[in-house]
């Protein structure tokens, strides 16, 4: 009798394994379309005391690899960059391929081809009032584009905010989800493996905004530091961003009390910043070049004429004075017309006889000259720049193609080791279906056997 009780235990086992087991597979395929969700596969162990089975133990364990989890992430946090820096350049390009660009192109050869037909007929009134109008056209055409590329670079710093806010929301929740975890650790149970699912969410999402390396400790809570290794999560204590604007109006940020603005490498935060300070920063330098160029250059010669009244010619444009001497910062945002009268154009030469044409022929040869280096003209600057704009765009949006493709390839591997596969399913359902019908037929040769028994003993 004692064997035949022994027995019934050991059934009584084998069948709460096997329907725990049915009922894990049944959840797999509930969760079949759920991407972060990690397949579970039960194992099945001996139990075993005094040297006598007592039937089999069931466990969980998770089919997840840590190697391709810890690659994913690295390949967001460079998608994240890729991708914010690809969206911003595109707008930028749109800015210059599209009327911009061909506007400021076609605003500086109109501005000099006004003196060239000056030149012509230096003393025609309309000619010289023709000649301020389009003069008018180029300092609005500069300041469109300079206030256009601004737009866009505000736009990046107000989601730097937004983004920062993001990021600390998600390193709250990972802390939260560490002391969770750390209470479940070892349990075995499936609230334990889904809040690792959940905890690995927010940690590619997070991935996605901003460079970071992790490590899990022996607690099951994860360590999370930016590649510089600041701190950003800490057993459950997580450590926020905060920003700063600074002089120049835009936003800085801080974590754990240091100026981090510079040492974010990846993820969108990385570029969003790179793309404020460093693209769009290297554009409207350009632009301010260009444009205190052409002013400079413009007013040198314009102050070496004289005007319709046999005046010394003086600036044709406001003169700028940059209020940091070693760079041109804010003159296409600035530049203006500086005269309103057209009898005040200095079309002919030092001290010539009215209806000279010299100084206006000098003004529209300018176009030709070589203003910067060796071999540019003001157009062939500008075409470069646009070139420029269109080139660095075409590069991020290749590197976000790229990066796409790659963590493509690595979320494909991951999905056929840990996602879940309904055709094996299928066969482990049926498989854990037998097992229990087998299992509940040796209860009921147990229980004949027993009653037989008590039969014999009872006769």
């Amino acid at each position: 009798m004692p064997s035949l009780l022994s027995g019934l235990d050991m059934a009584r086992q084998a069948l709460a394994a096997q329907q725990y087991a049915l009922s894990l597979t049944q959840r797999n395929v509930a969760h079949a379309n759920d991407p972060y969700y990690t397949r579970e596969a039960a194992v099945f162990t001996s139990s075993i005391s005094g040297g006598v089975s007592l039937g089999p133990r069931v466990y969980i364990e998770a089919a997840r690899d840590h190697f391709l989890d810890y690659g994913i992430n690295r390949e967001l946090q460079m998608l994240g960059k890729a991708e914010v820096t690809s969206e911003a350049l595109q707008q930028i390009d749109a800015l210059f391929r599209g009327s911009g660009g061909m506007d400021l192109q076609k605003a500086i050869s109109d501005f000099f081809g006004s003196f060239t037909q000056l030149s012509s007929t230096p003393e025609d009134r309309i000619l010289r009032q023709q000649v301020l109008s389009k003069a008018d056209v180029l300092a609005d055409t500069f300041h469109r584009l300079y206030s256009g590329m601004q737009r866009v670079q505000m736009s990046q710093n107000e989601a730097v905010r937004y983004t920062v806010d993001e990021i600390n929301s998600l390193t709250s929740q990972i802390a939260v989800l560490n002391r969770e975890i750390r209470a479940a650790q070892g349990s075995g149970s499936d609230e334990e493996f889904r809040l690792r699912d959940t905890r690995q969410q927010a940690l590619e999402q997070l991935s996605g905004l901003v460079d970071l390396t992790y490590y899990e400790t022996d607690s099951g809570s994860i360590t999370v530091m930016t590649q510089q290794w600041s701190l950003l999560v800490l057993e459950d204590r997580s450590h926020d961003f905060s920003t700063v604007t600074s002089t120049e109006g835009t936003l800085e940020l801080r974590l754990n009390g240091e100026n981090v603005t510079n040492a974010i490498e990846s993820g969108k935060l990385a570029g969003l910043i790179d793309v404020r300070d460093n693209k769009i920063g290297a554009y409207l330098q350009a632009l301010d070049d260009l444009a205190a160029t052409l002013v400079s250059r413009v007013n040198e010669q314009h102050a070496l004429g004289s005007d319709r009244d046999g005046l010394a010619g003086g600036d044709l444009f406001v003169p700028f004075v940059p209020p940091d001497p070693t760079s041109n910062a804010g003159a296409a945002s600035s530049i203006k017309v500086a005269i309103t009268d057209p009898d005040r154009i200095a079309a002919a030469a030092a001290g010539a006889a009215a209806g000279n044409n010299e100084n206006a022929k000098l003004i529209a040869a300018i176009a030709d000259e070589s203003l910067f280096g060796a071999s540019q003209t003001a157009n062939q600057f500008l075409a470069a720049l646009v070139y420029r704009i269109g080139s660095d765009g075409k590069a991020a949006g290749d590197e976000m193609l790229t990066q796409k493709d790659v963590l493509q390839s690595l979320s494909n591997l991951r999905s056929s080791l840990s996602g879940v596969n309904l055709d094996e399913e299928a066969i482990n359902i049926i498989k854990y279906q037998r097992a229990y019908q087998a299992s509940a037929r040796y209860v009921g040769v147990l229980d004949s056997l027993t009653n037989e028994i008590i039969q014999i003993l009872g006769a």
